[in-house]
This record gives C-alpha cells, sequence and structure tokens, in this order.
C-alpha cells in the first residue's frame, strides 16, 4: 500500500475531487457484495443482493443465554460488521455514535469511553469479549469482530458487577466453510493509511475444522498533532466439529497501540468554557514523547455440546493481558490569552491488569405444571489481578498555552517508583425460567448471587481486604400479540463495587459497601418484517451516590442519582435499497438528597437531548452506487456539578458514497467517507472536569477486494 503524500489535508475541493474519483465508474458494471456467514458447518453465501444490512436477529444475553433480540425485555442496540466497514469504524466511539443512548466520555488521549443512559460504563466491569470480561484500559480491534451489542441500563443478573450505565459486548467473527481472502486498504487525511486482511476456510475434505485470520495495520502522523497513533493487529479463530452436536471454538489475538496523549481542557479562570471555535482540534497539548501505550491480548475457549433434543451445555474460558503505559496530561484551568494556570503530567510505565474468566451453563426447554420452560443455569468466575499506581513525581509540566503549545524534552523514566498490586475476584451462581403461559404471554424470572472480593496492597505496604456477598433479581413481564409486536415491563438490580474515599475526604482511601442500583424499564419492540425493527423503551433508574459531605468533609453514600427518560429506535430497510439506523433519546437526570450545591442538578456529562441518524441509499438506476449521510445530535451539557458551566450543543454531518463492482471476475467495493462535513469545531467529550475536541472533517478512502 503506497504511503500519504504529505500534502493530503481535508479541504472542500478534495471532497468534490475525491467524490468524483469513487463515482467514475461503469454504471453498467455488475455490483457484487458477499455475506460471510459465521457459521463453521454452512456455507458462505456470495451474492450481489443482501437481505438486510444492518439488522441483528439475536445476541448473547448472559445469563439468559442466545436470544432473539426482538423478544428480550432489555434494550439492547446491536451493530453489525455491515455497518462497521461502511462507517469505516475503527473504535467502540465509532460504532456506538449510531445510538443516541450512549454518550462519548474518553480521557483525552488515552482508550476510548463511554457513558450510557448517563451513566459512565467503568473500564474494569463494563467491556465483554463473547459474554466474558476482557481488556480493561484499551481499545479493542474491531477487526476481528462480527458486530458490538451494547446492553443499557442494570446488567446485575445478566453479567455480575457492574455500572449502571450497562455494558458493551463484543462479538467474534468465526470461521466460514467456504474459503475467501478480503484485503482493504484505506488512505485519509493528516496522513493516515490502514490495511487489513480478512481469510477463512476450512482444513480438509470433511470441513470439521476452519479457520478465521484477520490482520491490520494503521498509522496516521507521527505524535505532533493530537489523533496520531498507530497500531498493529493479528488474530486467529478456529472451530471444531469433535463430533456431531460438539464444537470446540478456540480463538486469541493480540493488538499494540500507541496513541498521542491529549487532555481535556478545564474551565477558563474566570468561570467560562474555552469557546469550541477557538481551538484547532490537531493541536497536540501532550508532548510528542508522551504517548499512551497499550499491548494487549486474549486467548479463549468455548465448548457448546449438544444433550438431545432441548438442551445444551456452553463452557467458555478466557484470559486477557493488558500492558500499558499511561500517559496523562492535564489541563485544569487556563487564562482567556490560553496560557495554562493549573496542569500537570502523570506518567506510568509497564502497568498490567490480567483477567481471567469462565463460565458454564445449561440451557434448555422442558414442560412442566401444564406450562413451557426455558430455563438457564449456570456458575461464573472472573479474577482480575492489576499492578497499577507507580506514578513519577511532576513538578506540572505543561506545554504552556493551548494555542501555542512549547514542548519540553523528555524526562528522566529510568526508574519508575514502585506499583500498587490489587486483585479482585467475583464468583456467581445464576438461574433464570422463562415461562410461556401462551402463545402470547411470558414470565421471566431470574438470580444472580454473586461472592465479591478484593485485596490490595499499595507501594507503601498498606493492605485493604474487602468482601460481600450480594444477590440481584430480575423480573419481566412479556407481551407478545403477534409476530411482529413484544411488549415488556422489567425490573433488574445492579451491584457495582463501593468506591475508595479520595485525597481530599477526611477518610481518604477507605472503601465503601456495594451499591445497589434499580431500573424498570417498559418498551415496545416492533418487527413489521424482517428487514426493518422498531423500539421505544421508558426507563428509571435510581443509583445511590457516593461523594465527599460538604458539612463534615467525609466521603459517604450521600443522596442519590436519578435518571429516567426515553428511547426511541429504528434499524433496517424503510424503503427497497434504502437502509436506516437512527434514534433519540431524551434524558431527564437529576442528583438528589446531597443539601448541597448539587442538589437537584443535572450530572456532569448528561445532555437532556441525543440523536443521531443514517441512511444508505443503493441507487437503482446505477448498479453497484450507493450514498449515504447522516447526523450525530449531543444537546448542551453541564461541566461541572454545580451546572454553573455548560458546554454547547453541537450536530455534525457525515456523508460518503460507496461503489461496488466485479473487475475480472474479483468484486471489488470502493468508498469514500467524510466525517464532519462541515468542518464543524465542537467539544465531543466532556469528562473529569475539562472537554475534549471533536475531530475534524476526515476523508477516508478505500478500497476492498474479494478473492
Amino acid at each position: 500500500m503506497s504511503m500519504t503524500p504529505k500534502n493530503f489535508r481535508c479541504t472542500g475541493v478534495h471532497v468534490a475531487a475525491m467524490a468524483a474519483i469513487a463515482c467514475v465508474h461503469n454504471a453498467q458494471a455488475q455490483a457484487a457484495g458477499a455475506d460471510h456467514e459465521a457459521v463453521p458447518v454452512e456455507q458462505v453465501i456470495i451474492s450481489a443482493k443482501k437481505e438486510t444490512l444492518y439488522v441483528n436477529r439475536d445476541v448473547n444475553a448472559g445469563a439468559l443465554g442466545v436470544q432473539p433480540l426482538h423478544e428480550l425485555p432489555f434494550s439492547i442496540g446491536s451493530y453489525s460488521r455491515e455497518l462497521i466497514d461502511n462507517q469505516r469504524a475503527r473504535t467502540v466511539q465509532d460504532v456506538l455514535k449510531n445510538d443516541p443512548g450512549v454518550q462519548p466520555a474518553s480521557f483525552g488521549g488515552a482508550y476510548d469511553g463511554i457513558a450510557v443512559r448517563g451513566f459512565s460504563a467503568n473500564a474494569l466491569n463494563s467491556v465483554r469479549r463473547d459474554g466474558l470480561p476482557t481488556n480493561v484500559y484499551a481499545d479493542i480491534p474491531l477487526e476481528h469482530m462480527e458486530r458490538v451489542d451494547v446492553l443499557k441500563g442494570l446488567s446485575g443478573f445478566l453479567y455480575g458487577v457492574g455500572e449502571p450505565s450497562g455494558l458493551v459486548n463484543y462479538i467474534l467473527k468465526r470461521p466460514t466453510r467456504r474459503a475467501f481472502t478480503s484485503v482493504d486498504a484505506e488512505l485519509r487525511c493528516f496522513g493516515g493509511r490502514y490495511a487489513h486482511v480478512d481469510t477463512s476456510g476450512a482444513i480438509g475434505a470433511s470441513g470439521t475444522l476452519a479457520y478465521r485470520v484477520n490482520l491490520a495495520g494503521e498509522k496516521q502522523g507521527d505524535f505532533t498533532h493530537a489523533g496520531d497513533l498507530s497500531r498493529a493487529t493479528a488474530g486467529l479463530a478456529l472451530d471444531v466439529q469433535l463430533a456431531p452436536g460438539t464444537l470446540l471454538r478456540l480463538d486469541a489475538d493480540h493488538q499494540h497501540k500507541k496513541l498521542a496523549a491529549q487532555p481535556v481542557i478545564g474551565p477558563r479562570s474566570d468561570g467560562t468554557v474555552v469557546p469550541a471555535d477557538s481551538f484547532n482540534p490537531r493541536t497536540l497539548l501532550g508532548q510528542p514523547w508522551g504517548q499512551y501505550r497499550t499491548d494487549a491480548s486474549n486467548v479463549g475457549v468455548r465448548l457448546e455440546q449438544g444433550l438431545g433434543q432441548r438442551w445444551d451445555l456452553i463452557a467458555q474460558l478466557g484470559y486477557s493481558r493488558t500492558e500499558r503505559d499511561a500517559a496523562f496530561p492535564d489541563v485544569y484551568e487556563v487564562a482567556r490569552d490560553g496560557t495554562i494556570t493549573s496542569g500537570d503530567y502523570y506518567y506510568s510505565p509497564d502497568q498490567r491488569f490480567t483477567t481471567v474468566a469462565a463460565q458454564a451453563y445449561l440451557n434448555g426447554h422442558l414442560r412442566a405444571a401444564g406450562v413451557q420452560h426455558d430455563v438457564v443455569i449456570g456458575v461464573s468466575d472472573s479474577r482480575l489481578r492489576t499492578s497499577d499506581g507507580g506514578w513519577f513525581p511532576n513538578d506540572g509540566l505543561t506545554v504552556g498555552n493551548i494555542f501555542a503549545p512549547v514542548y519540553s524534552a523528555q524526562p528522566d523514566f529510568s526508574d519508575p517508583p514502585a506499583k500498587n498490586q490489587g486483585s479482585a475476584r467475583q464468583p456467581s451462581l445464576f438461574a433464570s425460567d422463562t415461562i410461556s403461559l401462551n402463545e402470547h404471554w411470558r414470565v421471566l424470572a431470574g438470580l444472580r448471587t454473586i461472592a465479591y472480593r478484593s485485596e490490595s496492597r499499595s507501594a507503601s505496604g498498606t493492605q485493604r481486604d474487602y468482601s460481600a456477598q450480594v444477590t440481584v433479581p430480575s423480573a419481566a413481564l412479556v407481551w407478545l400479540p403477534n409476530k411482529a409486536v413484544t411488549a415488556y415491563a422489567s425490573y433488574t438490580e445492579g451491584l457495582e463495587q463501593g468506591a475508595y474515599a479520595p485525597n481530599a475526604a477526611s477518610n481518604r482511601g477507605e472503601r465503601l459497601d456495594p451499591i445497589r442500583s434499580q431500573q424498570i424499564e417498559t418498551g415496545v419492540k416492533w418487527r413489521p418484517r424482517p428487514a426493518l425493527s422498531a423500539s421505544l423503551a421508558l426507563f428509571h433508574i435510581d443509583k445511590p451516590l457516593q461523594a465527599v459531605d460538604a458539612n463534615d468533609g467525609v466521603f459517604k453514600t450521600l443522596g442519590r442519582q436519578r435518571h429516567q427518560g426515553l428511547e426511541l429506535a429504528l434499524n433496517g430497510e424503510l424503503a427497497r435499497g434504502l437502509q436506516a439506523v437512527a434514534g433519540v433519546s431524551w434524558l431527564d437526570a437529576r442528583v438528589q438528597g446531597t443539601r448541597d450545591a448539587r442538589e437537584g442538578k443535572r450530572p456532569a456529562n448528561v445532555a437532556r437531548l441525543q440523536a443521531s441518524a443514517w441512511l444508505d441509499w443503493r441507487v437503482a438506476a446505477l448498479p453497484g452506487l450507493s450514498v449515504n449521510g447522516g447526523l450525530v445530535h449531543t444537546g448542551e451539557r453541564a461541566l461541572d456539578q454545580a451546572n454553573s458551566l455548560k458546554v454547547p450543543a453541537f450536530t455534525r454531518w457525515d456523508a460518503g458514497v460507496r461503489y461496488a463492482v466485479q473487475v475480472a471476475g474479483v468484486p471489488s467495493v470502493w468508498r469514500l467517507q467524510v466525517q464532519n462535513l462541515a468542518n464543524r469545531r465542537y467539544w465531543e467529550n466532556v469528562n473529569y472536569g475539562g472537554v475534549l475536541a471533536g475531530a475534524p472533517r476526515t476523508l477516508r478512502l478505500s478500497g476492498e477486494w474479494l478473492f
């Protein structure tokens, strides 16, 4: 793949020129596409006609096993491989921009973070890989994934310890029986280039062993601008048909990634937010030598055993390891002229996080007392070991001014301080029963009992041990008036580990009790045809708040956060050749019972209104040609707990064109995608009391060939 020319920049002229290049092809050439169906015992279907681009039929629902998405009494967004490819998504934030219930919540140039329904997703518990806990503090490479599911709301019964935000579950690509190789290459502005190879097939005539390999590399810039990065990833998946009804699945992947560390920008000293249109989002406010580095590895084993016609046994084991150089520049406050009046630089190399997780469950059907029961019974366990902290002392190192940064020589990082050591384990038992009272009514009941234990030893030798055992229930009533409609009401509880008191508290270092949250949700899911689905959900989440009491300075359980709102979503084929992914979210979030400046206010980074839409139209008059476009809207958000600082709303527009053509028997797809078409400057992230700029207009020109 050729290198990107240094003068390749994003301008309106380039938008028009690249669009013309992508569109000028033989209009009579035949379109070609490929459905890589991830089933090891069935053929890959290669056809010019796809049933739909974006609708997924079922999801892995934790303690409920694999369930039809349309019939689950929970709000789950599911985003397909086709959508990921067509939008040229690279990280979870790129994918979940399609979900208006999700907000970006990254901490500068590190890993992608999100918030769901106004609650931040914890990196330790809110990310899953085929249902098991996976790497923390590292972006998950999408090249190995078939789709991304996001469970919105409490997940205690389904998955165990976790925040009320719910969680993100990455579903791996699986091998295919029919061999194929897909080669994807991309150029983009600001010195960006990317290549990806996806190849799969069966070994031997019997087809009992199948493989899938994904390799990818990406580079942008030279770490002198925000957004510069380099990464390489490789993954292997194997499916082995050991016997009829017995399938063994193996997988492993690794990613090495470096990002230009970039801080969020705190408020100005006069109590205002830095105007977004005054700041160039490409300006690096970290140091060129300061890169957030992660090396993340995963290994997984899954056994699927059929036990007759009505029962199955699923057993999984996963191992994940993340090593990182944690680089966090900070800009806490700036003057009106951009001078950084308060800031520093935190750096800690060689932090390590290791997760071992397992689960096994029986899933089956039986009749008792004259009704049908769908039963899941299982056990799970996970253990996270951490070696973190060990920050080098800093003396207020910054780049001086956010508009005219001056970079410094790299300090001596040859003798890092000792690190803190910790471990956390959460074995659990779970069971659920979905009772079909008749063809129209179902009742779901489930319990998960969790025995949570943690141990930590600080670098100075202070030991803290903690344990708690809790049971979290879930219940739902489901009404199916016909095959197209599902209406439900559900109650769920969540459990998250208690927080440590911060240094500013009089009881600094004290660990509080676990937090139990409650959620009530009602909703309707409508599927008028297989290629189209719509949903409406109303929810109410109540969570205890752990914070420092302004009256006595003690960190304690103080007050509550109440989030309630409405979500609408539409996904699928609106008309022949017209696909859509769209939604809107309205959220009323309040802090209650704190008896201070936070009382009755919205939490930071919570917008009342969010919306997104993506349309993809296949032009019937020009076979193979598709055009697309979309928007992302986020309403006004508060920067501080007292809501005295407001971050303005923004709307971002994206657009693109795609052309599928077959040349010399080789199907290919050419794509031009433009993110932030109007080159709008806006604050995309609001986190840790600061703001982070959205990316400027970015063009991606790519070609994909299927062999």
